[in-house]
């Protein structure tokens, strides 16, 4: 491929949509910024502009061979100059192997200073492209101090599930990209094709003056100190472009070029080290302008490609940047798109600290408690059952730890664990129920000891169970009842969990699933749900004194979602149950769709508001749960839209959870224009008759008991088309069966009260 007559046009305007469908890939920031580009048209004004400012910036700085830089006069950059970074690391990580070490981040700093310094290994670079050779000159530094003026190591760590494969929704904890280059590592990046894998991507400046909050690379674990992801994908945060990327088609489909003139054109190189590839560059030469404005000053560049570019693809173990590459980057970098001039700002370097040295901060406490030979986080156990517990803290080299525990008997159990420990996983069991409460004294090598107690780190269940055929037991999730029994985990520490309620079916009381989300712009784009969970506990039961066909989970539920689309509604809420003390979880039930969002689809946040907004669920128990010690467990799974991953759930409201051996009775009976409900059925204190009646003034309502006798009637007003009747615990306190008639206008009902 030959280009004749091109004047000084190493920056031309990026072509949108240039990624086609690309089988093989390392990188996907070329699919992201075709991503963005058509989510935002701004996003092409931003490239458009700042490739104006690119080509001013070149007409200014370079010479007519557009080889090396010339001294001015503007108080610009001159190529002896030094561009410093400020960086800060993000590390998104479940307790696996994603949760790198420090010193891992630092040598990957390291390698990032050297490539852009020259200073890596380049002996292998073949004869054609060693004048080529670009320096550019970029020092990178973990920030020093964060936006809140704290001191730092410019490093964070958080909890997430989105650390396989959140990729965008995975960059929480953003700090303003236009004082920091942000690095965020995950396990996975999930954009995974079927025939490659994705190791990273970056944002491209023009894509961060519509989306901020994407802004920055993100890399899997694996590929943070291979010496080559990292520094590629800093190149296309400044800017840079896979060699072949004009071409619009995937590598080594097609030549192309990168809108550099000392890179020959390309279809680039898979995982290959084809050194010497002239089928995009035989006979390529560029013209050049003169001072006058003839074209005069012909470069006769090399006639094969650029294998050995970071921005290839290719294997070859020798990598470099070209001396067009450096020059488009510090074009770059002396624009306002993406905010990429003000990194490098006195003002910006001075805030952010990253001249600065690495202060001496005294470590940061973590563990981690789990099941054994289980990866899953566990703080739920049972008497004598062991969880295993796994120091996880950081910011310094660990010397020791202390571990002391604390349940709510007030009977202390200390373990003592060393360096030895750090990583290593050891048992640790409780006797007595209740919560726990973890102390960690962990002190670093040089700096000091941290020390921190987490409250409810551990619910131990009780010894024994209840039996409800001997104590009738609701529980209502209210002070009088034993809702303490009743532990729930935010194992994540977001937005979305259970939480005790201030409303309720007959009562200000209740258990809540927070699904509905609040958060406001940008938090709200990242951090989705997609592939959380968490966990409601109940309290102990013995049901080995029920009979086949006479045991039944009952509770009263309401719940909404914010879309009406079926598709849309992907909230899931699943009850388990465990035996004999095991962690072995067996599924009883399921819900979703249209019977967990009862309510149907409400666009403000659902708080259910009469008795009318609940339902009830009966779950037939099986004979392998009926036994002297059993747990059921009520794990709520939100659900997204799954092309925007954002919420589409709303709240989730539990109450009045019993086990009974009586079968669900008819709770809803229509009679004409009039609806009737007794709740709750079975009862075991008050019951509420709930009647609906759009003509009728007032509900006349008769209990009597099966051998015929009134125990209770009243006469009410039907105030807004509705009331609910109250059937006192008093007149009703005998078990059994009752029959409650309910005559509103000229329409009469009989049902059958269970009361227990």
């Amino acid at each position: 491929m030959k280009k004749r007559h091109m004047y000084t046009a190493l920056a031309l305007s990026l072509i949108a949509g240039r990624s086609g469908a690309q089988e093989l890939h390392k990188c996907a920031s070329d699919e992201m910024h075709a991503h963005y580009t058509k989510a935002n048209p701004k996003v092409t004004e931003a490239e458009n502009e700042l490739n104006k400012s690119i080509e001013a910036f070149l007409a200014a700085k370079m010479p007519m061979a557009g080889i090396a830089a010339r001294t001015t006069a503007d108080g610009g950059h001159h190529d002896t100059d030094y561009y410093d970074i400020p960086v800060v690391v993000h590390v998104i990580h479940a307790y696996g192997a994603e949760n790198v070490k420090d010193s891992n981040i630092y040598a990957m700093i390291a390698s990032m200073n050297k490539f852009y310094n020259k200073q890596n290994d380049l002996s292998g670079i073949i004869a054609p492209f060693r004048p080529y050779i670009g320096n550019a000159k970029i020092r990178f530094h973990l920030a020093t101090i964060d936006p809140d003026g704290r001191p730092t190591t410019g490093i964070t760590r958080r909890l997430s599930y989105l650390t396989n494969g959140g990729d965008d929704q995975a960059k929480m904890d953003l700090w303003s990209p236009r004082n920091y280059y942000n690095i965020w590592i995950e396990n996975k990046i999930g954009m995974t094709p079927a025939a490659g894998t994705t190791l990273a991507y970056s944002t491209f400046p023009s894509s961060a003056e519509a989306f901020p909050y994407t802004d920055g690379v993100i890399t899997g674990y694996s590929y943070i100190n291979d010496g080559n992801t990292m520094e590629h994908e800093t190149g296309h945060f400044f800017n840079l472009m896979h060699t072949w990327a004009t071409s619009g088609a995937g590598v080594g489909a097609s030549c192309g070029d990168d809108l550099v003139d000392d890179t020959p054109p390309t279809k680039g190189h898979f995982s290959t080290c084809n050194l010497w590839d002239t089928a995009c560059a035989t006979n390529y030469y560029k013209l050049y302008p003169s001072i006058s404005g003839t074209l005069d000053s012909l470069v006769n560049y090399p006639d094969t490609t650029n294998t050995q570019n970071v921005m290839d693809y290719s294997s070859c173990p020798h990598n470099m940047l070209s001396i067009g590459q450096v020059w488009r980057m510090r074009a770059t970098l002396n624009s306002t798109i993406g905010g990429r001039n003000n990194l490098w700002d006195t003002a910006n370097l001075r805030m952010t600290g990253a001249l600065a040295p690495r202060p001496d901060l005294p470590p940061i406490t973590d563990y981690i408690s789990r099941v054994a030979a289980s990866t899953a986080i566990a703080k739920f156990t049972f008497p004598g059952v062991p969880l295993f517990f796994a120091n996880k803290s950081w910011r310094d080299t660990i010397v020791s730890s202390t571990w002391s525990y604390t349940n709510s008997a007030n009977t202390p159990m200390v373990s003592q664990t060393s360096i030895a420990a750090y990583n290593t996983a050891f048992p640790v069991s409780f006797a007595d129920p209740g919560w726990v409460t973890l102390t960690m004294a962990v002190t670093g090598n040089n700096s000091g000891t941290t020390t921190t107690a987490y409250n409810k780190a551990v619910f131990v269940a009780d010894q024994e169970g209840i039996n409800p055929l001997a104590t009738p037991y609701v529980e209502e999730f209210d002070a009088t009842g034993k809702r303490d029994k009743w532990p729930f985990f935010n194992y994540y520490n977001n937005e979305f969990r259970w939480e005790q309620a201030n409303v309720g079916m007959y009562d200000n009381s209740c258990m809540m699933y927070r699904g509905y989300d609040s958060r406001t712009a940008p938090a709200n784009f990242t951090g989705t749900p997609q592939g959380d969970y968490d966990d409601l506990f109940s309290t102990v039961y013995d049901l080995s004194a029920y009979t086949p066909g006479k045991c039944n989970l009952f509770f009263n539920y309401a719940g909404a979602s914010r879309s009406a689309l079926t598709t849309e509604i992907n909230d899931s809420l699943y009850i388990d149950y465990s035996v004999n003390k095991t962690h072995s979880w067996v599924p009883l039930a399921a819900m979703g769709k249209a019977e967990l969002c009862n309510r149907g689809a409400i666009a403000t946040e659902f708080v259910p508001t009469s008795a009318s907004d609940w339902a009830t669920k009966s779950i037939a128990i099986p004979e392998a749960a009926r036994k002297s010690y059993v747990v059921f467990r009520f794990r709520y799974k939100p659900g997204v839209n799954t092309t925007t991953l954002r919420s589409t759930g709303n709240n989730f409201y539990l109450d009045r959870v019993s086990v009974s051996p009586w079968a669900v009775e008819v709770n809803d009976v229509a009679m004409g224009n009039v609806a009737v409900r007794i709740q709750p059925n079975p009862a075991h204190g008050d019951a509420w008759v709930v009647v609906k009646d759009a003509f009728a003034t007032t509900a006349s309502v008769t209990v009597t008991d099966i051998a015929g006798r009134v125990v209770y009637r009243t006469t009410e007003a039907l105030s807004g088309n509705g009331a609910r009747i109250k059937i006192p615990t008093e007149t009703i306190a005998t078990p059994g069966v009752y029959l409650v008639q309910t005559i509103s206008g000229s329409q009469v009902n009989t049902q059958k009260l269970v009361v227990q």
